[in-house]
């Protein structure tokens, strides 16, 4: 991965956040922020953090209703390496 190229969990996160239909206002609620600040939050967490601290990954989970293996994970489940 390049310094020019987005994290790979933030590209997944930003897929799972545009096919839940939930607005940047209803997930950055979801995750701990202020009505006044939740879309700027939600917005900045998805568009400007290139390593997102694992906080910040947990209360995407959690506001999304998935685990965080489910975020970071490669998709192989059940397949050893």
């Amino acid at each position: 991965m390049s310094a020019d190229s987005p994290d790979p969990v933030i590209v997944r996160a930003r897929a799972l956040f545009k096919a839940s239909g939930k607005t940047l206002d209803e997930l950055g609620v979801l995750m701990g922020a202020e009505s006044g600040t939740a879309r700027r939050s939600a917005w900045q967490f998805l568009n400007k953090v290139g390593d997102p601290r694992i906080s910040s990954l947990r209360k995407f989970c959690e506001a999304m209703g998935i685990t965080l293996e489910e975020l970071i994970g490669d998709g192989k489940k059940g397949k050893a390496k």
